[in-house]
């Protein structure tokens, strides 16, 4: 025993020496390919950088060169061709070129290296370069430009150097460049490719030809981690296409990493000898310290046995009476045992008076005299085993007695109970004899049918019971008819979780409650996806307030008679961190009836505040903001005050803002809804009824409410000219509005036939995918930029010359 313990311990000190090494080897090896991925990464984050450096003064190269051709009446090429030569070293330019925007040439200075570049970019509305090598390698740029007030395209073309000297700033760094591939033979040719230029050639150009014998270009081009062992140094090889194909010419980059193998394996050595000298000293350690207690310990092994075997009298007798002042660990480990043996035969009398009733309590419920939740399961995971092999499936029923809590309240603990006895009783009465009734706790019965073949055996047995609690039940002088709320949760496979079906079945009971009394529902999968999506939403909609992931996209709001945009709606977005984008649609509801509505509602009008502040900057007041509130927000107390603070923070006009709610939740407490609507239109602010003709709402109390505009529902305007009904329902509501004095937007136009038609009826506003999708805050914000003080937006066939306007 004493020799195997102490070879046991050599061995797992071994062992844990070894893992110990190999994981601080695999670390620094981890550490030292972070390192270098990281420089990989930033030698072409540079070289992106740089490049785009000279594309953008480039840029201002040209709006420069405006200016100058400006100032001259000469034609531009009779004044470029005149200072040419000054512009040429200022810039540092190998050629310049003016084309047409279908790309011909209008003059060329410096080298002839257009080509046909320009006429297959023709139409460029950005910047476009390229990288050309013949003798050297150089880079082109096409600026697109007006120049006389006439769209023309800057060519420039420069060398690279330049460029090479911004990413070569590190030491054991080297860079090379080498051409297209064109199968060349030579000694200044590598893997088929002409060496157009090398830092430190007379070092470095050794290396590269060791470095083509060893390895293919393939192999240079898909394998950058690969490290290649040179006249006792380290090297990797990176690659950077110069052009979108891999044969196009290529920026080489050659980085000496010895110093980091000299360090590996430096550390590598380091390590396993301290380790080894550790795991020699922890082995002698135990062997001189720890023989004795050891020796002691094997004894008393010994003595398990005889605690299974209840020999408490000779366990007593071989441990002996401690005869020394001083205790040591063994000698507590002897004291344990004794009082280990005095407790297992105190337990040994108790255990027999309680078996019976632990076994009596651990399997039925003391009131009914059902099984209770633990036979339950058990009982459960047997059938569930059993399905496919005996039963085709087996169905859980999950009841919950309504208003339950009522009775106790009212009548006492002591009827309640016997109303759970009695309820037992018929539920037992209503099951075949295959099935069983369980008790889980307090108004919960579950019931196990099993043999199930069809969904109607299931039915059966659920109306039998509606029926058998539909029997008044009395309790003193009181007649009770008990209801139940059932949920069904079915299993077909047998792999499937005992707690997985009774959480099916809960949840479906959960759902039949929320229907009304005596009802029931089967589970599906969409019920637990709607479970876990609402616990989703309440946990993370705080955090979405927090941490700013609510943003407000915009849907421009379009004066049908002018084209011009009047305002904009503020539409909320949800970017959750891990599910994406989440529409309103899919979390509002879920909120609808919580603070967290008012939360959302409450940072939804701080956006739009801040948003109208940056339209007001761009346009004045000629722009509003329309914002919808939930009806717990509307009607909420302080929604005034909040307003008025928010506008006076901003310093913003309270016309501009426009508070959207919707017709149904207006006519659900109209009175309260007018008080509102009067508060705030004391401050200024406007109000509109939106999604108009879905309330069912009544002429006579949307006449008393004092909004300003009525928005026509998508549903109608989707059926202009496609169904009778809807054209009539647009044109009345039209008709009505302007009649109490109202302006009216049509929301959802898509089309130019319905646009025409609602320009003819009179409607003064719209919005739809006609104009705009939503766009985001920065996407507005540019397309107003665009259109400039005009303020006249797009349609649909206008809307490719001003970018993709929102998805």
């Amino acid at each position: 025993m004493k020799w195997k313990l102490l070879l046991a311990v050599i061995i797992m000190m071994t062992c844990i020496g070894g893992i110990i090494a190999r994981v601080a080897y695999i670390q620094l090896t981890d550490e030292r390919n972070q390192q270098l991925e990281t420089q990989h990464q930033r030698v072409a984050n540079q070289l992106q950088l740089a490049i785009n450096q000279s594309v953008e003064r480039a840029v201002i190269e040209v709006e420069q060169l405006n200016f100058v051709l400006g100032t001259y009446p000469e034609p531009p090429a009779a004044v470029l061709e005149k200072f040419w030569s000054d512009i040429q070293m200022f810039w540092e330019l190998a050629s310049l070129a003016i084309l047409t925007p279908k790309g011909d040439v209008i003059t060329q200075l410096g080298l002839n290296s257009v080509g046909d570049w320009g006429v297959k970019l023709a139409g460029l509305i950005e910047p476009k370069w390229r990288f050309v090598c013949s003798d050297e390698c150089r880079l082109q740029m096409l600026i697109p430009t007006v120049i006389a007030d006439k769209a023309a395209i800057v060519f420039f073309e420069i060398s690279i150097s330049e460029i090479l000297n911004r990413i070569r700033h590190e030491g054991g760094i080297e860079l090379a460049i080498l051409g297209p591939n064109d199968n060349l033979n030579g000694s200044d040719n590598y893997w088929g490719r002409q060496l157009f230029s090398l830092s430190d050639r007379a070092r470095i150009q050794p290396i590269l030809q060791q470095i083509e014998r060893q390895s293919s270009w393939q192999q240079v081009f898909d394998h950058y981690r690969d490290v290649y062992s040179i006249k006792q140094q380290s090297w990797l090889v990176w690659n950077y296409p110069l052009f979108a194909s891999e044969n196009g010419p290529m920026l080489l980059v050659l980085a000496n990493i010895s110093a980091w193998d000299q360090a590996l394996q430096q550390f590598q050595r380091n390590i396993l000898g301290i380790l080894l000298v550790g795991v020699l000293l922890t082995c002698v350690f135990i062997f001189v310290i720890a023989w004795a207690p050891l020796q002691r310990i094997a004894n008393h092994a010994h003595l398990l046995p005889l605690l299974v075997e209840r020999q408490f009298s000779q366990i007593r007798e071989a441990i002996p009476k401690n005869k020394h002042q001083i205790l040591d660990e063994i000698d507590c480990l002897d004291g344990s045992i004794l009082d280990v043996t005095s407790q297992l035969e105190h337990l040994e009398f108790e255990l027999a008076a309680y078996t019976k009733k632990l076994e009596r309590l651990a399997m039925l419920d003391p009131l009914t005299n059902l099984p209770n939740k633990a036979m339950l399961e058990h009982e459960l995971e047997k059938a569930i085993a059993c399905v496919g092999r005996i039963h085709n499936q087996v169905a859980l029923l999950f009841l919950d007695l309504d208003e339950f809590k009522r009775i106790n309240d009212t009548l006492g603990h002591n009827e309640g109970d016997e109303m759970l006895i009695i309820v037992s009783e018929r539920l037992s009465r209503c099951v075949r004899a295959m099935d069983t009734v369980f008790r889980q706790g307090g108004d919960e019965f579950l019931i196990l049918l099993r043999g199930i073949d069809h969904e109607q055996e299931v039915r059966k047995v659920i109306h039998k019971i509606f029926s058998s609690l539909q029997q008044p039940v009395v309790l003193k002088s009181h007649k009770l008819i008990v209801t139940t709320s059932i949920g069904v949760a079915m299993c077909q496979s047998s792999h499937m979780a005992a707690a997985e079906l009774i959480q099916h079945a809960d949840l479906a009971m959960y759902q039949a409650k929320a229907a009304g009394r005596s009802n029931y529902r089967v589970f599906t999968y969409d019920l637990l996806h709607q479970a876990n999506n609402r616990l989703m939403i309440e946990q993370d909609i705080g955090a979405a307030i927090r941490e700013c992931q609510l943003k407000l996209y915009l849907q421009p709001i379009i004066a049908l008679d002018t084209g011009k945009v009047s305002g904009f709606e503020g539409l909320i977005r949800w970017f959750h961190p891990l599910r994406g984008l989440i529409l309103p649609g899919d979390f509002i509801p879920d909120i609808e009836n919580s603070q967290a509505i008012i939360d959302v509602g409450n940072y939804v009008l701080q956006e739009g505040a801040r948003i109208l502040k940056r339209l007001q900057a761009i346009a004045g007041d000629e722009l509003y903001l329309a914002v919808n509130l939930s009806a717990n927000h509307y009607l909420s107390p302080c929604l005034s005050q909040n307003i008025a603070d928010l506008l006076s923070e901003h310093q913003l006009s309270p016309g501009r803002l426009l508070l959207e709610v919707t017709e149904e939740s207006v006519m659900a407490q109209v009175d309260r809804a007018r008080i509102v609507m009067e508060e705030l239109k004391l401050s200024g602010v406007r109000i509109a009824i939106d999604d108009f003709g879905t309330g069912y709402s009544s002429l006579s109390y949307l006449k008393q409410l004092p909004f300003d505009v009525l928005k026509i529902d998508r549903c109608f305007v989707s059926g202009i000219n496609v169904e009778e009904v809807d054209t009539h329902i647009v044109n009345t509501v039209i008709s009505l509005a302007h009649n109490m004095g109202r302006k009216v937007v049509a929301e959802g136009i898509e089309t130019m036939a319905q646009l025409s038609f609602l320009q003819t009826a009179g409607c003064e506003f719209g919005q739809g995918y006609l104009f705009a999708r939503p766009l985001s805050e920065e996407q507005t914000m540019s397309m107003l930029a665009q259109i400039n003080s005009s303020l006249v937006w797009p349609i649909a066939q206008d809307a490719a010359r001003f970018g993709q306007l929102g998805s």
